[in-house]
């Protein structure tokens, strides 16, 4: 997000990483002020609030106390999973491991029940209450045959199954097997940014 928004913004701009890795913080560049603090924690007053692939991880809660801190300021919540999953060529198998794999995304994950795929369909909705305008956009992710999307269907077959034990893969992992070696096999992964700003209040005309 800094790399990102670095162009748009002022070279003395100071930005507050909130992290909970502290071996994703040793990674930060140097002229980032970071704040080795738990999200649970109360957030830092600022200007702004940027977050990628973060909130489909947090509860209600949470993203509520995100709008109490932000006090009317810009948000940019990127890179929310919204519940959509499109593999192609598909197999019998494909329903019930994405839907076993939506209820492991909605695992307590230390900040409240997670939203998963409802994240920003959420946070939309209470920013809208709190005054805001709010944008919503698709930032998918397309993967080709290759090794990020082997990695990427071994992690939620992984998951759907911790989340249904009684889930049988076998023959799904298997086909896929075989498309990933022959390079025909597709994943759209569902992502919305999301953008909000308070809305001006419209000026009072008073009678002279």
């Amino acid at each position: 997000m800094m790399r990102w928004l670095s162009p748009w913004l002022s070279p003395r701009a100071r930005w507050r990483l909130v992290e909970r890795d502290a071996a994703l913080l040793a990674r930060a560049p140097i002229r980032a002020q970071k704040i080795r603090r738990s999200l649970g924690a109360e957030l830092p007053h600022a200007d702004a609030y940027v977050s990628s692939a973060l909130v489909d991880l947090v509860g209600v809660a949470w993203l509520r106390k995100l709008l109490r801190a932000a006090r009317g300021k810009p948000l940019l919540m990127g890179l929310a999973v919204d519940g959509r999953h499109e593999i192609a060529p598909p197999h019998r198998d494909d329903a019930a491991l994405f839907a076993a794999f939506a209820r492991h995304q909605r695992r307590f994950k230390g900040l409240g029940a997670a939203l998963g795929g409802a994240a920003p369909f959420v946070l939309a909705r209470l920013c809208a209450r709190a005054g805001y305008r709010v944008e919503l956009a698709a930032s998918d992710w397309h993967l080709p045959s290759g090794e990020l999307l082997e990695a990427t269907l071994d992690g939620i077959a992984t998951a759907a199954c911790e989340a249904d034990p009684s889930l049988d893969l076998a023959d799904w992992r298997r086909v896929r097997k075989q498309q990933l070696a022959a390079g025909k096999l597709t994943l759209t992964v569902g992502h919305r940014d999301l953008f909000a700003v308070r809305r001006r209040r419209r000026p009072i005309c008073r009678p002279d």
